[in-house]
């Protein structure tokens, strides 16, 4: 896409980088952390730029966001077979009890497959619709569709089994 181009005129290559940088980076660092863990998250999410802008500047590429989203998707896939299973995730303990426990709910979310854990991230959270999401991970739709299917029999045995 040109928007990213002609957005900045009269900025540097460098400056266009860091304007894009900057308008993408919040939602880069909450995706990574979805799929890796809030601890390692904006790690990921440095490397993959150090990475991309050892090759090029984003301010070359056709549309940035999706090729920065697919980026993180398959940084958090070698990432999660280099470091396994590490991470711990505490939540703040609600005021009103819900009907499910969170933690049970979280740690199931956190036990998908990566790639489950993006399809549901990008479709529940950020409102992709399977397309788009499927354009950010690298797969076609329907594969989105079958992870999701997936993620929601996994959520649905765990959270549905009598205690």
């Amino acid at each position: 896409m040109q928007r990213w181009r002609g957005l900045q005129s009269g900025l540097g290559v460098g400056d266009r980088d860091e304007v894009i940088y900057n308008t993408l980076s919040g939602e880069l660092v909450r995706y990574a952390s979805a799929l890796v863990g809030p601890d390692d998250g904006p790690d990921l999410l440095s490397a993959v730029i150090t990475r991309v802008l050892a090759k090029r500047h984003l301010s070359d590429l056709d549309d940035p966001r999706k090729y920065l989203f697919r980026a993180v998707s398959n940084e958090a896939k070698t990432h999660k077979r280099r470091h396994g299973r590490r991470q711990v995730v505490q939540l703040a303990t609600p005021e009103i009890a819900p009907t499910v426990d969170i933690d049970t709910a979280l740690d199931v979310v956190m036990d998908l497959p990566v790639r489950q854990r993006a399809a549901t991230y990008l479709v529940y959270w950020l409102e992709f619709s399977p397309t788009e999401a499927a354009e950010a991970m690298g797969c076609r739709p329907g594969t989105v569709r079958r992870y999701l299917h997936l993620a929601r029999n996994k959520l649905e045995a765990v959270l549905d089994a009598p205690e």
